[in-house]
């Protein structure tokens, strides 16, 4: 079983692009994998590169999923996008040979490896594509369902006006409490910036300045860092 807080389904799920081609990928692996059950029976040729190809696709997702879930495709994009690249060649030969096929099974599992092209295809645009690109931005930024607020600040600025602000109001208004927040989704701090920190669905955080899109937070063991405000709820 999944875990609810695992970083490759919460990635997977918080965009548009990822959701659409996990989904192709499953439903045609799937319709691949029982039509070529009954292909097999046909009297027509070796059937093994067909199931060759099949599991082939599966490990490709694997691989996928994982480095989602670890976020380290900086350090294999090259080799992943070879990977994807062979598989998809790999899959539309098998499309382009299966759907003119003399049986409806035959033709079943072209249905099936196209849709799994289409999802091979969508990963490549994913992964390939820098973020500031046309692609880029269409694939990984602007179909996102849950976006990054944009920073404008840094931490010490955050710990300085707050401080600034609270003694300001030290003679008008009493202290006010912090509050107190719980995390709608995980989050893994841009490691290119040491100000921001990382947390987990459901992580409760007391709030120290909750002005602005980005908030200034203490965890339960007093790491301080600030966190993207509309991944959280008040309590």
């Amino acid at each position: 079983m999944l875990n609810k807080n695992s970083n490759g389904v919460s990635t997977i799920i918080s965009n548009l692009s990822l959701v659409i081609s996990f989904c192709f990928f499953i439903i045609g692996w799937i319709i691949s994998f029982v039509s070529t059950f009954i292909y097999s029976n046909k009297p027509v040729g070796d059937k093994t590169w067909i199931w060759w190809i099949m599991i082939n696709c599966l490990i490709c997702a694997c691989v996928v999923f994982i480095i989602l879930e670890k976020n380290i495709i900086q350090g294999y994009r090259f080799a992943l996008m070879t990977y994807l690249g062979l598989t998809i060649n790999w899959s539309i030969g098998l499309v382009n040979g299966l759907l003119h096929s003399d049986f409806a099974s035959g033709n079943a599992v072209g249905v099936g490896q196209l849709l799994v092209s289409v999802a091979l295809f969508i990963w490549i645009l994913y992964f390939g594509c820098e973020k500031e690109t046309a692609v880029g931005k269409l694939t990984r930024s602007n179909t996102n369902m849950r976006s990054v607020p944009n920073k404008n600040y840094n931490l010490q600025n955050v710990t300085t006006d707050s401080a600034y602000q609270n003694e300001q109001s030290i003679n008008t208004n009493p202290s006010p409490v912090n509050l107190r927040a719980e995390a709608l989704f995980d989050y893994t701090a841009n490691k290119d910036d040491p100000n921001e920190i990382s947390f987990n669905q459901g992580e409760i955080m007391e709030i120290l300045d909750n002005n602005g899109r980005w908030w200034q937070a203490r965890k339960s063991d007093g790491t301080m860092g600030i966190v993207p405000s509309n991944f959280f709820k008040l309590i």
